[in-house]
């Protein structure tokens, strides 16, 4: 069944979530006239910013894949984002929910803080899981 598959990719799913902790995201499409504005003209190629890890990391992989799923279902990527505290902030904001508090929180009240029942969240999890996957095995 594909709750031992689930179970072997958690640590995955943690990695991705200490990667979104620390600042990693995706370009979100920023194009070269966005680039120009943001300098006033300029652009600046290379960089004094250090090293960047590599753009084909599981993590950015998994976040590819879980903004297109925000796209099709985001009541999925939602869930998946709580359930792993993966950019949690991003969907309270978005949602509007108030004094959330990732620590210690179960997934019963990740499900009350959604506005849906336990149900509804173990199904959209599995879902959202079973779409991440699919999409890593096929890249």
């Amino acid at each position: 069944m594909a709750r031992g598959r689930h179970k072997q990719g958690a640590a995955t799913y943690e990695l991705w979530a200490r990667w979104c902790e620390s600042g990693g995201s995706i370009s979100a499409g920023r194009t070269m006239l966005a680039k120009l504005i943001d300098n006033k003209g300029e652009i600046f190629f290379g960089g004094s910013g250090g090293s960047v890890e590599p753009a084909d990391c599981i993590e950015a992989r998994i976040e590819s894949g879980v903004v297109a799923l925000a796209v099709t279902s985001p009541l999925c990527a939602d869930v998946l984002r709580l359930e792993y505290d993966a950019g949690w902030w991003r969907v309270t904001e978005r949602r509007g929910i108030k004094g959330y508090d990732p620590r210690g929180v179960g997934q019963f009240e990740k499900a009350a803080a959604l506005g849906i029942s336990f149900a509804t969240y173990k199904r959209r999890l599995s879902e959202a899981r079973d779409t991440i996957e699919n999409q890593l095995r096929l890249q």
